[in-house]
């Protein structure tokens, strides 16, 4: 059976020829779609505006689309603008990588971070949150960069009052991209982050869908090589995608309750999914797929999903899950929004939610205990 990379119309020049039809597929309907939209009850959810309910069947058909042509992600070595605020953080000495984070075909490599608003200086967490986010897409599309993750990082900064680490992690749609990858560049960025003299008691793990996924598995690594690394103050989790393993089944989404509200689309899911877990032992499982694998961790977590996406079920159990192993979990619900309004609520039409979760965060945050 033949992989997904081997599929024809992913390689050129069927892949631009598929992209053409599929664009002038779109525009032919889009008359249709803002015809039917503009009224209340035929949206997805009577509660929409005109936009919600319009980009949400716009963003579904780009990511079904991007899965089939399976769209490459560069991540560059180098900003296109603002270089002051981007730095090449380097892997850290090889014991800091044991265990599960060990592969012998994947290496610990330097990894492009980009802060927000400006790069760190020494003293900043004493007026700001040290926030190290790992960005949405699957684990297959998007970078930290300011093009890609500008949104997000705009919104941690103005009302969580952060400043912000956004590392363009490896993907798993590019070569070389399959776990541990990812979480190897995740392990040398929160130990960039010690390097540089932050208490660990300062620092904020973050992540939004695959990257709220890659936030936990960094939580479980930390938490599990307590002699190589102190806990984080917190972790904050937006959308998290928490079951890699079952996304690899496209009908994993695109059966779930909650399909016609969000714009998650099953084979883009499993594209990402199927990069990331291919010839990975067993024993990793825990690691891209915690919702049925919880530990204790001793780390306070926020939880932000929306009420109408399809991870929202999987998110709740977690959750669940978590606190049974005695962890301290909150839980903050936007009923009536779709999946990652943190990263993309500002195309989507939920960005004034975007900022109420936001602001919930920022206020959460303020009530832990600092070292």
């Amino acid at each position: 059976m033949a992989s997904p990379r081997q599929k024809l119309v992913s390689r050129q020049p069927w892949k631009a020829v598929y992209a053409l039809f599929a664009a002038i597929a779109t525009l032919v309907r889009l008359p249709f779609y803002l015809a039917v939209f503009s009224v209340p009850s035929f949206r997805p959810h009577n509660k929409w505006t005109y936009q919600q309910a319009l980009m949400n069947t716009l963003f579904r058909t780009f990511l079904y689309h991007a899965a089939v042509v399976e769209v490459n992600t560069s991540i560059q070595s180098t900003p296109a603008v603002r270089e002051d605020r981007v730095e090449l953080m380097r892997p850290g000495p090889a014991e800091k990588y044991s265990g599960i984070a060990l592969d012998a075909a994947i290496e610990a490599c330097p990894v492009k971070g980009t802060w927000y608003p400006s790069t760190y200086e020494a003293g900043d967490e004493n007026n700001h949150n040290i926030i190290l986010h790992f960005h949405g897409g699957g684990y297959a599309m998007c970078e930290g960069s300011e093009g890609d993750s500008g949104f997000a990082a705009s919104l941690l900064v103005k009302h969580a009052a952060a400043k912000a680490l956004f590392p363009s992690y490896r993907l798993s749609s590019n070569q070389g991209g399959r776990f541990p990858a990812a979480l190897q560049d995740a392990i040398t960025a929160y130990n960039h982050l010690l390097d540089l003299g932050i208490p660990p008691g300062k620092i904020v793990l973050s992540g939004d869908s695959a990257g709220g996924n890659l936030a936990i598995a960094l939580l479980r690594y930390v938490g599990e090589n307590s002699l190589l690394f102190p806990r984080p103050l917190s972790v904050l989790l937006w959308s998290p995608t928490t079951d890699m393993l079952a996304a690899k089944e496209p009908l994993e989404i695109d059966q779930n309750r909650n399909s016609s509200t969000d714009f998650l689309a099953g084979d883009f899911c499993a594209w990402g999914a199927k990069g990331l877990i291919t010839n990975v032992s067993p024993a990793a499982t825990p690691y891209f797929s915690p919702r049925n694998n919880p530990f204790s961790c001793q780390v306070p977590m926020w939880i932000q999903v929306g009420g109408l996406e399809v991870l929202y079920d999987n998110a709740l159990e977690f959750a669940g899950n978590m606190r049974k192993q005695g962890n301290a979990v909150e839980v903050y619900v936007e009923p009536y929004a779709n999946h990652d309004i943190l990263y993309l609520g500002g195309s989507t039409g939920f960005g004034v939610e975007a900022v109420k979760a936001v602001k919930a965060a920022r206020e959460f945050l303020g009530g832990l205990k600092r070292d």
